[in-house]
C-alpha cells in the first residue's frame, strides 16, 4: 500500500462491514486475449504478474443509488457517472483495477459497492486489501510460472487448500473464455476491514461450483 494511505487505513481498520458475496478478481493477461478493453492497449508491468480487481459484489445490487445513475450505469455510460475520490485512491485504483481507464470503478460502485459501504474509500480500499493479500501467496506464484499453460482448475482449487484450509479451494469458480482463463469468482462471508485475513472469510463462505475445468493462464 502507498505510504500516504496508512493513516487512512489504520482509521479503517478500526471498523468493518459486513459481507457476504463475491470477490472477483482478473488474470490481466488472458483478459486482453479475448477482449479489447482499452487498458489492453498499454498495460502496466504490475497488471501483467498478478491478480487484478474486478469488483467486490455482495448480494444486493444499486442500493440507493438515484434512478439517473442506474440508468446511465445500465446503459454503459459509466464514465458520466459522477464519483469524487482522493486523487491517491484514484492512483491506487489505476494500480490494481485497470479497468478504471474505462470507467469500470464507477460502475462497480454505483452496483455493487453502493450495497457494501456508504463510502466508496471504503469499498474500495476493502477490496484492494484483499487482491493484495492474494497477490502474497502462492496462488500468485502458480500463475506467473504456468503462463502460456493449459492448467486443469482442480489443481488451483488443491493450492487454496494448501495456502489456507482443506476446502478452501471450493468457494472458488473459475470463468474462462475462449481457452483463457480470465478470473476467479472467490466466495466471502465475514465482516471485512482492510486488516481482515481473507482465510477468515473463506471459512464463512458457501462453495460454489468449479465453472471452467481448465483454461490457458496467459503470458
Amino acid at each position: 500500500m502507498k505510504k500516504f494511505l496508512l493513516p487512512f487505513l489504520f482509521v479503517l481498520s478500526l471498523l468493518a462491514n459486513p459481507i457476504d458475496g463475491t470477490l472477483a478478481v482478473m488474470w490481466y493477461p488472458s483478459v486482453c486475449k479475448v477482449e479489447r478493453y482499452v487498458a489492453c492497449r498499454r498495460p502496466l508491468p504490475f497488471w501483467m504478474h498478478n491478480f487484478t480487481l474486478h469488483g467486490l459484489w455482495p448480494k444486493k445490487q444499486y442500493c440507493h443509488v438515484p434512478a439517473r445513475l442506474k440508468m446511465l450505469d445500465k446503459k454503459g455510460a459509466w464514465k458520466k457517472i459522477p464519483l469524487k475520490i482522493p486523487p491517491s485512491l484514484e492512483e491506487l485504483l489505476l494500480r490494481y483495477m485497470p479497468g478504471t481507464i474505462g470507467g469500470l470503478h464507477k460502475h462497480e460502485w454505483v452496483k455493487h459497492g453502493s450495497c457494501y459501504s456508504s463510502s466508496p474509500e471504503v469499498y474500495f480500499l476493502d477490496s484492494i486489501a484483499l487482491v493484495e493479500q492474494l497477490n502474497k501467496t502462492p496462488i500468485r506464484d502458480f500463475f506467473v510460472e504456468h503462463r502460456g499453460k493449459r492448467i486443469q482448475t482442480y489443481k488451483i482449487r488443491r493450492l487454496f487448500d494448501k495456502v489456507y484450509f482443506k476446502g478452501a479451494g471450493k468457494r472458488v469458480k473459475f470463468v474462462c473464455k475462449d481457452g483463457y482463463l480470465t478470473q476467479m469468482y472467490i466466495r466471502l462471508k465475514g465482516n471485512l476491514s482492510p486488516q481482515t485475513p481473507l482465510e477468515r472469510l473463506l471459512r464463512h463462505a458457501r462453495p460454489t461450483r468449479r465453472g471452467c475445468a481448465r483454461g490457458i493462464i496467459a503470458r
